[in-house]
């Protein structure tokens, strides 16, 4: 199976596949394995420590090591306290490795300092990577490497070191051949590094944005503004990032000198830590969904309401209304940063609000502060609107792993002609939104909304327009059709 996994990851595009010797069940024919090559080889042999599973001696290991060194292997992986077991030899290259499954050492400089007197072509370093936090030390390393070396980080900031590692010369990331094949949990397969983050397009011209978040949805996100990228011939691509603790994701952003940032819902408020709110937003509480650089900073802007306003409008046109919002009354259904984002582009529009919610000292506050009618959750059934925009309140709750929330509001109010909006609903339309669709209302589905949020995003950072018909080719590509 090795030789058939070996020709998989050739022709997946795989430019060197690591063979681990301490996965067989019996003993490797080393020479086979050579003469059936497509691709360079790195043999490796992992203890358990390292997460690997070889169980014989630690001579027997080593003694294997040195016969794949004979058997003109073109990388050969040596741990740091083996590597004077394992001579230097010109025939193959040497990669100095430490692993660390349970954290990233505070003496990590210390360490990389003394595998560098091991006469390592390459270094490898795989750590824990859970926060940035854990990541910090490990960018560090990679923005001044003293040899080429490759970081492996183990968690959810692993993909983020990958591709800075690509920026700055790193020879290789390590990827899965495919779904199932993850050597740790969170590990990229060589399709999403080709496809979702362009991992081969990455190089010192390069500049990053950034992109925040766990899942699925930030991996279609960042796929989805790469493509735009490449299609405006942009010379810019997707890092995907933690939040964490805010003055060390500040040093993050300045350190690797990011054009901008998109921050999903767990991360729109407290950014006041590190930003000055955009003036031109005119948002009067701490909530943006973006960060752009200024001169000496950062501004936190809002990115939502524009992204809300424009889907609508054109829903609304497309319709037979030609003056889109203008004029239209739309309830906020739920008081929270989410939908405290569409104000300033919805009064912009020329629509008229209106808040519910179960809480009444919060749907007094907003009111008050934004203006506009407050109403009780139970008197949205009977108060006229044409627009309805769902967002979190406390009569709400999580239903899965990709933001999908249910609502109280009974859809059977729902009247044709009206135009919904869930913001929490996944990227397959909540139950909500499905019941709006039946009953002839205009939905604006989740998918548009992310289309629409990559599209304004593409704006703010070139002033360049991108289609929304290539776009959707590409969702589709990835996610299927809608129905």
């Amino acid at each position: 199976m090795a030789l058939v996994d070996m020709l998989n990851a050739a022709m997946l595009g795989a430019d060197l596949i690591e063979v681990r010797l301490d996965r067989f069940e019996k003993d490797a024919n080393l020479a086979e394995l050579m003469t059936a090559k497509k691709k360079p080889i790195l043999f490796a042999c992992k203890r358990q420590q390292d997460g690997g599973q070889w169980e014989g001696t630690e001579d027997e290991r080593t003694m294997l090591l040195r016969s794949a060194v004979m058997a003109k292997a073109d990388y050969v992986d040596i741990e740091l306290d083996a590597a004077d077991s394992v001579r230097p030899f010109p025939t193959y290259k040497r990669v100095i490795s430490y692993t660390n499954l349970e954290t990233t050492p505070k003496d990590l400089a210390a360490i990389y300092a003394e595998m560098q007197t091991k006469k390592p072509d390459v270094i490898k370093l795989t750590c824990k990577a859970s926060t940035p936090e854990e990541a910090w030390p490990l960018i560090q390393i990679l923005n001044k490497p003293a040899v080429p070396t490759v970081v492996v980080g183990l968690g959810d900031s692993g993909l983020m070191l990958s591709l800075l590692g690509r920026k700055i010369g790193a020879p290789w990331a390590t990827a899965a051949l495919e779904k199932g094949m993850e050597a740790y949990p969170g590990q990229a397969t060589v399709r999403e590094l080709d496809e979702f983050y362009r991992y081969r397009d990455i190089g010192k011209p390069t500049r990053f944005v950034g992109v925040t978040g766990e899942g699925e949805r930030p991996k279609l996100l960042a796929g989805l503004l790469n493509s735009a990228f490449v299609k405006l011939e942009l010379p810019l691509r997707v890092l995907p990032l933690q939040v964490g603790n805010l003055k060390l994701f500040r040093k993050i952003i300045d350190a690797v000198r990011l054009q901008g940032v998109l921050l999903d819902d767990s991360a729109n408020e407290g950014m006041h830590e590190i930003a000055a709110y955009d003036d031109s937003t005119k948002m009067p509480v701490a909530s943006a969904d973006s960060l752009f650089p200024v001169e000496g900073g950062w501004n936190a802007s809002n990115l939502l309401g524009q992204t809300v306003v424009n889907a609508l409008d054109a829903m609304l046109k497309e319709r037979g209304n030609p003056e889109g919002l203008k004029g239209r009354s739309v309830m906020l259904a739920g008081v929270g940063p989410l939908t405290k984002m569409m104000v300033t582009a919805l009064k912009k529009a020329g629509a008229m609000l209106m808040w519910a919610s179960k809480n009444k000292e919060a749907v007094a506050g907003a009111a008050a502060t934004f203006g506009g009618r407050q109403l009780l959750w139970e008197a949205v059934y009977n108060t006229s609107h044409d627009v309805l925009i769902i967002g979190r309140d406390g009569s709400r709750k999580i239903t899965d792993d990709i933001g999908e929330e249910e609502t109280t509001l009974h859809p059977g109010y729902l009247k044709p002609g009206m135009c919904v909006v869930d913001l929490l609903s996944g990227l397959i339309p909540s139950k909500f939104l499905q019941e709006a669709k039946i009953r002839r209302c205009g939905v604006v589905s989740p998918r548009r909304l992310m289309i629409e949020q990559v599209r304004e995003a593409v704006r703010r950072l070139s002033d360049l327009e991108i289609a929304v018909e290539p776009l959707e080719e590409t969702l589709t590509n990835w996610i299927g059709d809608e129905e």
